[in-house]
């Protein structure tokens, strides 16, 4: 019923969903008072929205240290969480990416210098209405092609959000790595949210932001006055992840 929910929620919350329902009120509204006061709410929300400065500021306080790679040590499994596929681009007879690729192509980076040992993937299908294959096991010919050993990727491919990621992979490591050093995986702006979950878990790691999207600040033109379609999504991303942290607080996920 939580799944259910929070995907009900994610459409609610989408700014976006924001302008165009002030629109539509705007234009087949019956209140002309109001219709009016819609419309500007829409127009200045864009603005706001689009406002690629305000934007930058908050995901940037928002999203945690991206450390060195010289600053880590040697860990044995590497906790990759998923969401950086997209499986609605044909031919499938390649790997296509989502935005969050750097998630899984910087663990396959430490992978390759030695620095994790394992590649743990935990995603399954979080899709509410089609149950697609999981991504775990989707990425696996993947890495097998990248030259990731069989042995050096272990699979968790059933959860559908970070709480089960937390949980399932739990199970894994107490059961097959009970003594293993872990290094957590996952997009900067993900990261609070997810070290809530495995420190809730009980699981043991370090975590290691990647896929920073928080940019320097400019004082620029295109920066602080032209607006940038970029804003909506951006802050689509980060209102998920608030409202995600209060939802699994909630619950007691974190």
């Amino acid at each position: 019923m939580f799944f259910a929910l929070s995907k009900i929620l994610y459409f609610l919350i989408i700014p976006l969903n924001w302008v165009v329902g002030l629109l539509l009120y705007a234009i087949f509204g019956k209140n002309s008072k109001w219709k009016k006061r819609c419309r500007n709410a829409a127009l200045i929300l864009t603005l706001f929205i689009s406002n690629h400065f305000l934007v930058n500021l908050a995901i940037k306080a928002w999203e945690t240290e991206v450390k060195p790679v010289a600053e880590l040590a040697t860990y044995d499994v590497g906790i990759i969480l998923g969401g950086y596929s997209n499986f609605e681009i044909y031919p499938r007879d390649r790997y296509n990416f989502s935005k969050r690729a750097n998630r899984l192509t910087q663990a396959l980076e430490l992978y390759k210098k030695g620095i994790i040992k394992k590649m743990l993937l935990t995603g399954g299908s979080g899709d509410l209405l089609l149950q697609k294959r999981s991504e775990a096991l989707e990425v696996e010919s993947f890495l097998l092609l990248m030259g990731v050993r069989q042995e050096d990727i272990i699979l968790e491919p059933d959860s559908r959000n970070t709480y089960e990621n937390a949980i399932f992979t739990k199970e894994i490591l107490d059961r097959d790595f009970p003594n293993a050093s872990c290094l957590l995986v996952t997009s900067a702006f993900h990261m609070r949210r997810s070290k809530g979950c495995f420190d809730k878990a009980g699981v043991k790691y370090t975590a290691y932001s990647t896929d920073a999207i928080g940019e320097r600040v400019r004082f620029t033109p295109h920066s602080v006055i032209l607006p940038n379609r970029d804003g909506f999504w951006r802050w689509e991303m980060l209102i998920k992840e608030w409202v995600g942290c209060l939802a699994y607080w909630v619950r007691g996920y974190i």
